[in-house]
């Protein structure tokens, strides 16, 4: 089993830091991780974000925020993977790359400078607005149903791109539990529709389960929708610290499993291979 969606930016880019996640991985019968750092945390992505690190207010605390990363280089970045690799970590050098509209051709650009086995794709930004920092950075006041309906409408363009191999926690504008009141069951399904149509792969993701919301990412019924359309998919914890690698991912499976997935996908320079659901003793969970 595979975890596709961990992040080693709370501490030092070296082997040591790495192998922690590697070793929380293997604990839980993880047989191999994705790397998968913010395209914010390194310099050469930098002009992607220059609108957001000029925002002022009403959106000034999204520009604060930013405003610490980006001191990484990617080569440092895969140099790490590499030497993690000659380790004996069985891993993939991935990247969570955000959408941006407007900045496609310079993240394409990017993308296809480096060698990655897969990127996710993401969107964290409402125009200058980073919505999951934390709850109480613009949320206040906002309408939720509009808000929802205009991260739809950007995950629609974000399928629509062309850029990513991935999509990443697909419902994530519900971390914090705000729910829209609105029947959004039609826009969900566009945006099944699209990801089909463009032939990517979403990831099934227990960070929900570890934030507000409390509940897995994407909701159930987008699961079961993907099963319909034949979307393949990927397992990912978002892990940000090594023991939330490989979280409840046997719960993960099940849910899956249970929806009408029995397969999943690996990656290798951005070309997927899939794999059936792995059995294991559900009575043991």
């Amino acid at each position: 089993m595979i975890d596709y969606h961990i992040h080693i930016e709370r501490g030092p880019y070296n082997l040591e830091w790495l192998k922690r996640f590697w070793f929380q991985a293997e604990s839980r019968g993880i047989t191999e991780i994705g790397v998968t750092e913010h395209t914010h945390h390194f310099y050469e992505f930098r002009t992607v974000y220059e609108h957001l690190l000029q925002t002022t207010e009403p959106d000034a605390d999204t520009s604060s925020w930013l405003g610490d990363y980006f001191q990484h280089s990617i080569e440092e970045y895969l140099e790490l993977l590499e030497a993690g690799k000659k380790a004996g970590i069985p891993l993939k050098a991935g990247l969570e790359a955000d959408y941006v509209p407007g900045k496609e051709r310079e993240i394409e650009a990017l993308l296809d400078e480096y060698r990655f086995d897969f990127v996710l794709g993401s969107v964290h930004f409402l125009d200058s607005w980073s919505f999951d920092i934390k709850p109480t950075m613009g949320w206040p006041g906002k309408d939720v149903d509009k808000v929802y309906l205009a991260y739809i409408d950007r995950v629609k363009s974000m399928a629509q791109s062309g850029l990513f191999d991935v999509l990443a926690h697909l419902d994530v504008i519900k971390v914090f539990g705000h729910k829209a009141q609105a029947d959004l069951g039609g826009e969900w399904t566009e945006v099944l529709q699209l990801i089909a149509q463009s032939d990517l792969v979403i990831e099934v993701s227990t960070a929900g389960m570890r934030k507000l919301v409390g509940e897995i990412y994407p909701h159930p019924s987008l699961i079961k929708g993907a099963a319909r359309l034949g979307i393949p998919i990927t397992f990912a914890s978002d892990a940000h610290n090594p023991e939330d690698v490989g979280d409840r991912w046997k719960e993960a499976v099940n849910v899956a499993r249970s929806l009408g997935h029995s397969r999943y996908c690996t990656f290798t320079e951005r070309r997927r291979t899939e794999h059936p659901l792995p059995s294991f003793d559900s009575t043991a969970l």
